[in-house]
């Protein structure tokens, strides 16, 4: 009766646990190069210029080479001169890349939310959460869960305006140079429910051994 007890109070102990053990992982970069041609953002084999991994803020290690990005936000639509907040479509999201073969590729499962600010300088920043990983092959051994956020924050370089019925001015095409970020929720620890069936499963095999004694 002893061994039982212990052993589900290990078993309680361990899903009371994961919780408190759930770890947020973060890449950031930069380097970002994101071109909109009117209707869509997007970054095409874009090589990036660094790649820094924290694991629950802290820094665990840095690339500067074979690293690129490429990341399409369909459907945007017309983006005006001036503050405003646009909505994407959904689809192929980002493909984060780290080397040949490695990297993590992701769909946009709700839209992205994309912000232009006109101050000194026109930033363009965007945000999204999706649970649409298609793939993940990371180095330093990252591996995300769901939900996965992605970021990015940049300023406008380069741009051509129209005139829109005498009233206001739209973007026919821009460029804009920042940064971004992927972050979410470490994969790695078992589910509640797996440590749940190894419990079990210790626990029957203590008292079969009970039973033959």
């Amino acid at each position: 009766m002893k061994a039982k007890l212990l052993i589900l109070t290990m078993v309680i102990a361990m899903v009371a646990a994961v919780p408190a053990m759930a770890t947020t992982l973060q890449i950031q970069f930069s380097g970002l190069n994101l071109t909109y041609d009117g209707n869509n953002i997007a970054a095409v084999n874009d090589d990036l210029a660094t790649m820094n991994f924290f694991d629950c803020g802290i820094l665990v290690g840095t690339l500067n080479s074979n690293i690129a990005i490429d990341m399409l936000i369909p459907n945007v639509g017309t983006i005006f001169d001036g503050n405003g907040v646009y909505s994407s479509g959904t689809g192929f999201g980002l493909d984060l890349m780290t080397g040949v073969g490695s990297g993590i590729n992701l769909d946009w499962d709700s839209p992205v939310t994309v912000n232009v600010n006109d101050g000194g300088q026109v930033s363009v920043l965007g945000s999204a959460s999706t649970s649409t990983i298609n793939s993940q092959n990371l180095p330093f051994g990252f591996n995300f869960d769901t939900p996965v956020q992605v970021s990015f924050s940049t300023q406008i370089t380069s741009s051509s305006l129209t005139n829109f019925a005498g009233t206001r001015n739209y973007y026919n095409r821009f460029e804009s140079f920042g940064t971004g970020e992927v972050s979410g929720p470490r994969s790695a620890i078992p589910e509640p429910a797996t440590l749940l069936t190894i419990g079990v499963g210790l626990l029957g095999g203590a008292i079969a051994r009970r039973r033959k004694k």
